[in-house]
């Protein structure tokens, strides 16, 4: 698979797809700068009005940001200090760690991959798939919160903070952080009692259970519902004539038209998600039916949703890519994060007292 460098590196490698276009490059110049974590999230706190001595505790918001989402309506958000016992698909529930609603899908099988003669090699076979039970971040990981957790640990900057912060290109508090590598992403997750999601967690959570194209369905219909963020006719990159509203990343949860079947939000487009799985092309051929994980090793990890600055084919729900998990310096790359769960004792235990 042909692949295109991070911009100002030969050895970090960003992702990449044929028929398919990549940032390549910034609306602007964005040569890296070298500072010191401590200064970079000095400038970052203060921005914000955080402070910055660590093991600082993130404020819990004083209310759920976005409200239920059109594909649960009747969602409940849950605001206990641990995960409810029995939530039901598409309940949220506010970590109190790190303050974000997470959505909770539930265990269970879904069609894993694409059939034969639609997308690429690597989305082939398509296959049941069972998983466990899982809670997954309602959107992606925004700059805000990305904020509270360099305060907190006085871990390294987004690539892009130093000469931009308060750009309206991707350091606005809302949007979502880019600029940052696989250990970044996986360094908030641990900080945030939490870790990257599989692959196959990701696609559950983006599609449901069968196997349509898009969180929202099969049809691309962005001309008459603006359903995500794209390479729009605004976009430098974009060829498209259809307005999305935004020519970088949108502010998360910008487009509730879009979301997945369990109210999961900006699962296609705005910025590509880390994946905790190592990427290889041939991974459904020999996966496990249940609770599959990527190879024990490899050169690329997975990323998954396509971005603000690709098309419609990157945007499907079993669209596969990589990059290389050092490279912080692509501007469309994101990710956010899973709590496992274990939940079938006590469901069981619900159900054999109801047939009583």
């Amino acid at each position: 698979m042909a692949r295109s460098r991070c911009p100002g590196s030969e050895s970090n490698l960003g992702p990449s797809r044929p028929g398919v276009r990549w940032s390549g490059a910034a609306p602007s110049s964005r040569a890296g700068h070298s500072v010191s974590s401590l200064r970079s999230v000095a400038l970052l706190a203060a921005a914000l009005g955080l402070a910055t001595h660590a093991g600082a505790a993130p404020e819990r918001p004083k209310e759920h940001v976005w409200p239920a989402p059109a594909a649960n309506p009747n969602a409940v958000v849950w605001r206990t200090e641990v995960p409810p016992t029995l939530p039901e698909a598409g309940d949220l529930w506010v970590n109190p760690r790190d303050g974000k609603a997470m959505v909770y899908v539930p265990a269970g099988v879904f069609l894993r991959g694409s059939p034969e003669g639609e997308g690429d090699e690597d989305e082939h076979p398509q296959r049941a798939v069972y998983l466990d039970a899982f809670w997954i971040d309602e959107t992606e990981v925004t700059n805000a919160e990305y904020a509270r957790f360099m305060a907190a640990t006085g871990h390294q900057a987004p690539y892009f903070l130093p000469k931009r912060w308060n750009s309206k290109w991707y350091d606005l508090p809302d949007q979502p952080v880019v600029g940052v590598g696989w250990e970044d992403a996986a360094a908030y997750a641990q900080w945030a009692g939490k870790r990257l999601p599989t692959e196959a967690e990701w696609e559950k959570a983006a599609r449901g259970t069968d196997g349509r194209a898009y969180p929202w369905g099969n049809a691309w219909d962005v001309a008459q519902n603006r359903r995500c963020n794209f390479s729009d006719e605004q976009s430098q990159l974009g060829s498209t004539p259809v307005d999305d509203g935004y020519d970088c990343p949108a502010p998360v949860g910008s487009y509730p038209r879009g979301a997945s079947p369990y109210g999961c939000l900006d699962m296609a487009g705005n910025v590509w998600e880390w994946c905790s799985d190592w990427y290889a092309p041939d991974t459904y051929a020999d996966a496990p039916l249940r609770n599959p994980r990527g190879p024990e090793s490899g050169r690329y990890r997975v990323i998954r949703g396509g971005s603000w600055a690709y098309e419609a084919s990157a945007l499907r729900c079993a669209t596969r890519d990589s990059a290389y998990p050092a490279c912080r310096q692509f501007d469309d790359g994101g990710f956010r994060c899973v709590l496992p769960v274990n939940d079938g004792p006590a469901r069981a235990a619900r159900d054999a007292a109801g047939d009583q």
